[in-house]
């Protein structure tokens, strides 16, 4: 792979939609900032759970406290990045060697193109966190095979039967994997390239390396492979499939990972491990020696000799300035250290397999191939161990089940029953309920049903105008329109 492609300001369209003032001196992935900056989805963000879904209180992180957080250890390894790329003077810079100049400036646009995707990253992550990805596939595992059309063509769930009346066989398969393995990152790619409709059909009409970047498993639902880590999950439904082989070519990956995307996923595993342990020992769900004692384990290693050290040093700090909360103080500091020996740890294993990185060989995390891949390790055992089941989040990922099952149930055969040339009545609930979604939403249902090939595409599309809708709410949101379905 060749910088020169990979950082290509190329998008869908090239030609401005609002004439651009002498003043405007922006680059195009700056632009892509602004415009993220500027997005009702990133605003949504304010009121998704991070790790602890239908919480009160303002402490825990959302998914948009994350973001910024990512986004700030994302600029960081971008700046690293960059004197990495120039200390390997022109290898893999162009494959054409004659003008490197302008590539060279390209590349000191990777912090943006960084800070821009890490504020993209989680925005097509449904309500309730990873939780919401996993409840929407599994339901869709659970009941495809189920769903009929009775004698009037409506949709109906029927236990037993003929299996060649589903719709898991009536489905295409790739249509069905897609539901049945349905990931944020996928929604995501979708997002941006068609629901979030800001002037045409291109949605927010982000550069080519941007969008690249946030794709961490560039493959599509039929090609899922849990044995690799790029492809452990997919990138893009197959509604978007021939957007992505656009990119996918353009950029000279072959369905590789973009190099950006392994510092974008460095900076995320960097804020939540982080993050959600200083969360959890505020809600009480974890104390500071319960901590400490994960420390111990493996404290021969030195970067954790180092974080043992300094908690005790910390410790003694506090009770010398006589501070009321001892503990809130150390956690906070150690992470805060934990963070910066990470940052530098990714950056050395950034420049250690730069080469296998570049010839898109490389299938780890940094983070697990660097010298702070203990200390991730023991923050990943405290996470599972200490803070994912928990009595705390449980019952509220029981009340997140709840709430999405019955939306889907509710909505699904609403939207598949509807038909705009059978007059429902303004009253009935397949109209209620079609009409209360997105206007954008259905209308890119609409429009690709109207170039559908069959029926199987009409079901799909459907589907997903339903996953996309579910998707865009807020944890808020979710319970609220729950509840108005219940009472009813």
């Amino acid at each position: 792979m060749y910088w020169d492609k990979l950082l290509t300001p190329k998008r869908h369209r090239e030609t401005p939609t609002v004439e651009k003032t002498a003043s405007d001196n922006r680059t195009a992935f700056k632009k892509d900032f602004d415009t993220v900056c500027n997005s009702t989805i990133l605003r949504r963000l304010q009121d998704k759970a991070q790790v602890f879904p239908l919480e009160d209180g303002d402490y825990a992180r959302t998914r948009l406290t994350h973001s910024i957080e990512v986004m700030s250890i994302a600029e960081s390894l971008g700046m690293q990045a960059v004197n990495v790329i120039n200390n390997h003077n022109v290898k893999y810079i162009s494959s054409d060697s004659s003008n490197t100049t302008d590539v060279f400036k390209l590349i000191n646009d990777i912090p943006t193109i960084l800070k821009t995707v890490a504020l993209l990253h989680d925005m097509g992550n449904p309500p309730f966190g990873h939780l919401g990805e996993q409840i929407i596939g599994d339901w869709f595992r659970d009941n495809l095979g189920i769903m009929t059309f009775n004698s009037d063509k409506m949709l109906v769930f029927k236990n037993g039967g003929d299996a060649k009346d589903t719709l898991e066989f009536k489905l295409n398969g790739k249509y069905a994997e897609d539901l049945k393995h349905f990931e944020g990152n996928a929604q995501l790619f979708r997002l941006v390239n068609k629901l979030s409709l800001v002037v045409d059909e291109f949605g927010m009409n982000l550069t080519y390396p941007v969008m690249s970047t946030f794709i961490k498993y560039p493959v599509s639902s039929t090609k899922i492979n849990v044995n690799k880590l790029i492809s452990k999950k997919m990138g893009y439904f197959s509604s978007e499939e021939k957007i992505y082989d656009v990119i996918n070519e353009e950029l000279g990956l072959n369905s590789r990972r973009h190099p950006l995307a392994f510092l974008l996923e460095a900076a995320d595993d960097i804020a939540y491990l982080t993050a959600d342990i200083e969360d959890a020992h505020h809600k009480g769900i974890i104390s500071m020696r319960s901590i400490e004692e994960y420390f111990k384990t493996c404290e021969n290693d030195e970067l954790v000799a180092t974080v043992i050290k300094s908690m005790k040093e910390y410790k003694l700090k506090a009770e010398n300035m006589n501070y009321n909360d001892i503990e809130n103080y150390v956690i906070h500091r150690t992470r805060v250290l934990i963070k910066g020996l990470m940052i530098d740890a990714v950056h050395s294993a950034f420049d250690e397999h730069y080469e296998s990185i570049m010839r898109g060989t490389f299938d780890s995390e940094l983070i697990d191939v660097s010298c702070a891949s203990k200390i991730a390790n023991i923050l990943r055992r405290i996470e599972k161990n200490e803070i994912y089941y928990s009595p705390q989040i449980l019952k509220n990922k029981t009340k997140a089940f709840s709430v999405l099952k019955k939306l889907l149930e509710t909505y699904i055969p609403a939207v598949v029953n509807w038909n705009k040339n059978v007059d429902f009545g303004k009253d009935t609930s397949n109209n209620l309920l079609y009409q209360s979604i997105s206007k954008n939403y259905r209308y890119i249902c609409e429009n690709a049903n109207n170039k559908a090939q069959d029926e199987s595409e009409v079901i799909y599309n459907k589907f997903l105008l339903v996953t996309d809708q579910i998707s865009g709410m807020t944890d808020t949101h979710a319970l609220s329109v729950y509840k108005t379905i219940t009472a009813n």
